[in-house]
């Protein structure tokens, strides 16, 4: 059965429920013609959802290649095409697209990447982390991440998150003595990356590990005993830099065959994972909820506008609490679903305290919320903000009851 973790985590935003208040789940592989007789690997979708990448080798070519593939009306995936910017005649592998979309990391062996001196004394290539950038209409050549993240071993499985990188290193040909590596971007630079500690590696290969969208769950795949097959999927809660509630995924995520690299796309509600099929090769999986109706998004279609009671701040301040993260990831959804769609995020505030002191507070909550999206993907040249403090209420009074209808957020569509 689903892990307790994986449902507690994912009951309010993923996972369904039926009737008998049953969480369900359903794995299948991914719909169109993604998976081959050759392994794919490595899936990663752009923010909006429309877009899928991985990489593969099914051609005559001896070495693999980044796919991509466009998301159909009716939800399949289109015939994946080369993605010719990102590939080179060599080893390209692993790709991952940053939250915002601005950026795509991989692996490559390709020319420029570091030599080293092997056992029988030939020369070999290491794969290093590459990085390409989006200007908006195309993908740039990728250049290498620098010392000390590229070294003579293996760097692959790149997956970025503000300003932690997290990435899979292993001695040239070892890849059962894999492990999980971060490093942090600060003063222009990047750390020198320190393996993650236990209980996520140990041991045993750990690899291909990736953070949900506020970095508090990290998944990732081990060959650890006591799994369902070779590798099985994890996931652990991350207290500052601490990890505790290590939890296989279990079934029907995990099998008897081997799951690696699991990540979650926000807006279809999807993991997207990969699993061995028949002892071959590795094809791509989903895991997601029977479709649910969005009620956010039903709202703003009809009215233009939505307004939300259910965003909190903590008292007196613009800080969102935790509690606020569903119905925002609706917003988000919407705003990715519907990526020519600009809004207005307007605070209001209850009938206490100042008016001076209300207008900021206003003002301040909606920049807040707007911050919030931002985080999430959307572009902020598609939101503006304005507080407009006490002076709409929905209704008149200061008891509690009153104060919290009035306490609200409202989001305005300002194209048709």
């Amino acid at each position: 059965m689903v892990g307790l973790l994986l449902t507690s985590l994912l009951t309010s935003t993923v996972l369904g429920q039926t009737s008998e208040g049953e969480n369900t789940l359903i794995v299948s592989p991914i719909r169109g013609p993604i998976n081959s007789e050759f392994q794919e690997f490595g899936p990663t979708m752009t923010p909006d959802a429309k877009t899928l990448y991985f990489y593969s080798k099914r051609s005559d070519r001896s070495y693999t290649e980044i796919f991509k593939s466009e998301r159909k009306k009716d939800g399949t995936w289109d015939f994946p095409e080369e993605v010719s910017i990102l590939n080179s005649p060599f080893d390209d592998q692993s790709p991952f697209i940053t939250r915002d979309g601005k950026m795509i990391l991989l692996s490559s062996n390709r020319d420029g990447s570091i030599e080293v001196m092997l056992a029988d004394g030939k020369i070999g290539i290491s794969r290093d982390l590459y990085v390409s950038n989006w200007n908006g209409k195309t993908w740039s050549v990728p250049t290498p991440l620098p010392s000390p993240i590229n070294t003579e071993e293996i760097e692959e499985n790149p997956h970025l998150l503000g300003d932690t990188l997290l990435f899979t290193r292993y001695p040239f040909g070892k890849p059962n003595l894999a492990k999980i590596y971060y490093s942090q971007f600060q003063n222009n630079q990047w750390t020198k990356p320190k393996l993650l500690p236990s209980p996520i590696n140990d041991q045993h290969a750990t690899i291909a590990a990736a953070f949900n969208d506020d970095g508090k769950i990290l998944f990732f795949s081990s060959n650890r005993p006591g799994g369902f097959g070779g590798f099985d999927l994890y996931m652990a809660k991350m207290e500052g830099e601490t990890f505790t509630d290590v939890e296989n995924l279990g079934s029907p995520i995990n099998s008897s065959e081997d799951e690696a690299y699991i990540v979650f796309q926000q807006v279809k509600k999807t993991f997207l994972f990969c699993r061995r099929v028949e002892g071959k090769s590795f094809d791509i999986f989903t895991a997601s909820v029977p479709k649910q109706e969005n009620l956010v998004q039903k709202k703003l279609e009809e009215t233009k506008k939505i307004s939300l009671d259910s965003v909190y701040f903590e008292r007196a301040s613009s800080v969102l609490k935790s509690e606020s993260s569903v119905p925002l990831d609706s917003i988000v959804d919407y705003l990715h679903e519907n990526s020519e769609q600009k809004m207005k995020i307007i605070g209001h505030t209850d009938l206490t305290g100042t008016f001076e002191d209300n207008m900021i507070l206003s003002k301040e909550r909606a920049e807040s919320v707007k911050q919030y999206l931002v985080s999430k993907g959307v572009d902020p040249n598609r939101l503006v903000t304005e507080g407009k403090g006490p002076t709409q209420p929905v209704v008149q009074g200061t008891d509690e009851v009153s104060s919290k209808k009035n306490r609200r957020t409202e989001f305005v569509l300002l194209n048709p």
